[in-house]
């Protein structure tokens, strides 16, 4: 049977928190964008880390 573990959360994860990282360095008032663009480009990294391993 195919291992079904996906990159797609852990992206989203892992971006989520990049983003509360470079959010606290930065402008505060802009926490919320730098949260949301971090989990933007974590699924867009774990949606092409996920078409690579499922390739056949």
């Amino acid at each position: 049977m195919k291992n079904k573990n996906s990159f797609i959360p852990l992206g989203l994860v892992a971006g989520s928190a990049v983003g509360v990282i470079v959010g606290m360095f930065l402008e505060a008032s802009f926490q919320g964008f730098y949260i949301v663009m971090g989990a933007a480009i974590g699924l867009l990294v774990g949606s092409v880390a996920h078409g690579f391993s499922n390739k056949n």
